[in-house]
């Protein structure tokens, strides 16, 4: 496995001929690994001889109010975890070279301004700036991305779509505790009551997919489901039933996906659950 930390390095490496060939995968990350990006890894690895993972906390996405300067950075434990994994090249540049003349992206202005975008203004744009310079870096035929933050899923999907890049994207499922609890790298914040009372995010869509199955009104049971977490402690800030293809708001049980962002002693957790 190689590490490269530098853009320079990076696209000299791969302009070398054995790579120019080669069918090249890649799963970008903000760092922290956990067993859901070690599972977007394996995935890229059945479809692939080559595997590159980047590690980035992106300070674009971040709101001033947000946890930049205290997210959890564990480069070392990152990469005795991928050693262990079928990928070949980590890139972990330095923030002033990934972001030093960089060019501004837009995410399209309706999927970035509901749910997740009502609050985080601007996250989305952040997203795709950096999704981008990866993109233009690597010139991946495949990139892998958690079904978790299915929100950024959509938009990134749309935004390759709208500037025509041959680009596959692949979203993978969600990867859990036993508890049903989301895995996350935020998760990290939480104390061990704190986890068991967080997966009661996963409980209630579970029980809301259910209700909603059964054909009730979809709104009332959606605001009982609210009622139901912020009884037990979670500040919620979305709970909503979307068209898992548009993010449209629908009540169609076909198409269905529910999605959920709430904070737990100022933990923000997101989850999500298709119909």
């Amino acid at each position: 496995m190689i590490l490269i930390s530098d853009q320079k390095d990076l696209t000299n490496f791969l302009n070398e001929k054995p790579f120019k060939s080669t069918k090249l995968t890649l799963v970008p990350t903000m760092g922290n690994l956990h067993e859901g990006h070690l599972k977007l890894v394996e995935q890229a690895g059945s479809v692939s001889n080559f595997v590159c993972v980047s590690i980035f906390v992106n300070p674009l996405q971040f709101g001033p109010e947000e946890d930049f300067s205290s997210y959890p950075r564990t480069l070392s434990e990152d990469l005795s975890k991928l050693e262990k994994t079928n990928c070949s090249l980590v890139f972990a540049p330095k923030v002033d070279d990934m972001t030093f003349g960089i060019k501004q992206q837009k995410a399209d202005p309706f999927l970035s301004s509901i749910m997740c975008g009502k609050t985080r203004h601007n996250h989305f744009d952040g997203v795709v700036t950096i999704v981008n310079r990866l993109f233009e870096l690597f010139q991946p035929k495949i990139t892998f991305f958690g079904e978790k933050d299915y929100q950024q899923l959509m938009i990134i999907k749309e935004f390759v779509e709208r500037k025509k890049l041959k680009i596959a994207i692949e979203g993978v499922a969600t990867e859990r505790e036993l508890s049903g609890l989301a895995k996350s790298s935020r998760n990290s914040y939480l104390s061990g009551e704190e986890k068991k009372k967080a997966a009661l995010i996963h409980k209630t869509l579970i029980n809301l997919k259910q209700l909603l199955l059964d054909f009730n009104g979809i709104d009332s049971v959606i605001q009982q489901a609210k009622e139901s977490l912020e009884k037990n402690d979670f500040n919620v800030e979305y709970l909503e039933a979307r068209d898992r293809y548009t993010l449209k708001e629908s009540s169609d049980p076909n198409n269905i996906i529910l999605l959920c962002a709430a904070t737990l002693n100022k933990v923000r957790l997101i989850d999500n659950l298709k119909l």
